[in-house]
C-alpha cells in the first residue's frame, strides 16, 4: 500500500482550513470529492482518521499520528519538484582552500556538488590563506575557505580544531636551540606561534620553511625539526608533544567561509553547500585522541 499524496494534500487542508466545506473551496473540488478522499485515505491507513461525533473537525489519535507524517511528505514533495523543475544554475566558481584542509576534508564533498550541480564548473586553488585573502580581495576568487585569524570575527566560521606540536615518533628533541619547521609568512598561525615561542624559555630556531603542507611533513617525518598542525593533519608516525617537552600551550585554530563581493548564483550554491557540509563533518575537539577524531570525521 502507498499514501497517495493528492489524498493527503485533502487531509491536510481540512485539517488547515477547519472543515471539508472550506476545503473544497480552498482545493477547487466539491465537497463531496473531499469526503470521498478523506473515506479512500481511511481505507488504506486503515483507521478513522476523523472524530465524526461533534460538529468541528477534530483528529483520531490516529489522524494526529498521519498529520505529522503527511506534513513531512508534502514538504518532500514540493521541495524535490521545485529543485528538478528549476532551470540548472550554471557558471564558474573560483574557490581558494587551504591545503592541509583541502587535501583530507574536501575532495569528497567537492564531488557530491559537481555531482548535484553538474553545469558548475568549479577552479580549484590551494594556498596560503595570505594569498587567498589577497586574491579574494582583488576579484580573482570568488569563495575562500580559510584559517581565520586569532580572535577575529569576520567571515562564517565552519571548523575549528586545535593546534598541536609535533616530532618525528622516537627522536628526542633535547639540543638547544629548539629546530622549528615552519610554514613561510601568510601562515595565519605562524605569528602566534612564533609569538608563544618567544614567550617561553627555552631558544629556539627555524631551520626549515616550505609553503606545503607535504614539505613541512616531510622535513618533521626526516628528523629536521618540530612544528605545530592542525591536529587533524598529524600522521600516525608523528608524536605530539607538550608543555614536558618544554613547549608553549597552542590555540585553536579555525577555518572560516569568505565571499567575493560579487557573488553569481553558483558562487551562492557553493557557498551554501559548503557551510551546510562542511559544518556536517564532526571536527576532533580539544582532548579527543587523533583516532577517536578521525573516525568521526570518516563517518
Amino acid at each position: 500500500m502507498n499514501l497517495d499524496l493528492e489524498l493527503v494534500r485533502t487531509f491536510l487542508a481540512v485539517i488547515e482550513q477547519g472543515g471539508f466545506t472550506r476545503a473544497a473551496g480552498r482545493l477547487h473540488k466539491t465537497q463531496s470529492t473531499i469526503s470521498l478522499h478523506i473515506r479512500r485515505l481511511e481505507e488504506i491507513v486503515g483507521r478513522p482518521l476523523f472524530d465524526r461525533q461533534g460538529r468541528g473537525v477534530a483528529l483520531t489519535e490516529q489522524g494526529e499520528v498521519l498529520r505529522t507524517y503527511a506534513e513531512a511528505l508534502l514538504e518532500l514533495n514540493d521541495e524535490a519538484l521545485l529543485k528538478l523543475r528549476r532551470p540548472p544554475v550554471t557558471g564558474t566558481v573560483r574557490l581558494g582552500l587551504p591545503e592541509d584542509f583541502a587535501t583530507r576534508h574536501l575532495p569528497l564533498v567537492l564531488r557530491r556538488f559537481t555531482a548535484a550541480h553538474p553545469a558548475i564548473r568549479l577552479e580549484v586553488r590551494s594556498a596560503l590563506t595570505a594569498e587567498l585573502m589577497r586574491d579574494l580581495g582583488n576579484g580573482d576568487l570568488d569563495i575562500v575557505l580559510a584559517r581565520r585569524e586569532f580572535e577575529a570575527t569576520d567571515g562564517d566560521a565552519l571548523w575549528r580544531e586545535p593546534l598541536v606540536w609535533v616530532g618525528a615518533r622516537g627522536r628526542a628533541f633535547a639540543a638547544d636551540p629548539l629546530p622549528l619547521v615552519m610554514f613561510p609568512h601568510g601562515c595565519v598561525y605562524r605569528p602566534e606561534v612564533l609569538r608563544r615561542m618567544r614567550a617561553c624559555a627555552r631558544p629556539w630556531e627555524i631551520v626549515y620553511t616550505s609553503t606545503s603542507l607535504a614539505g613541512v611533513q616531510a622535513a618533521v617525518s626526516a628528523g629536521i625539526g618540530i612544528t605545530a598542525l592542525a591536529e587533524s593533519t598529524v600522521l600516525p608516525e608523528f608524536e605530539i608533544l607538550g608543555a614536558a617537552d618544554g613547549l608553549p600551550a597552542l590555540p585553536d585554530t579555525e577555518i572560516a567561509l569568505y565571499a567575493g563581493a560579487t557573488r553569481s548564483e553558483a558562487a551562492r550554491y557553493l557557498g551554501t553547500y559548503l557551510s551546510d557540509s562542511v559544518q556536517n563533518l564532526a571536527p576532533p575537539a580539544r582532548g579527543d585522541s587523533l583516532r577517536d577524531a578521525s573516525v568521526r570525521i570518516a563517518r
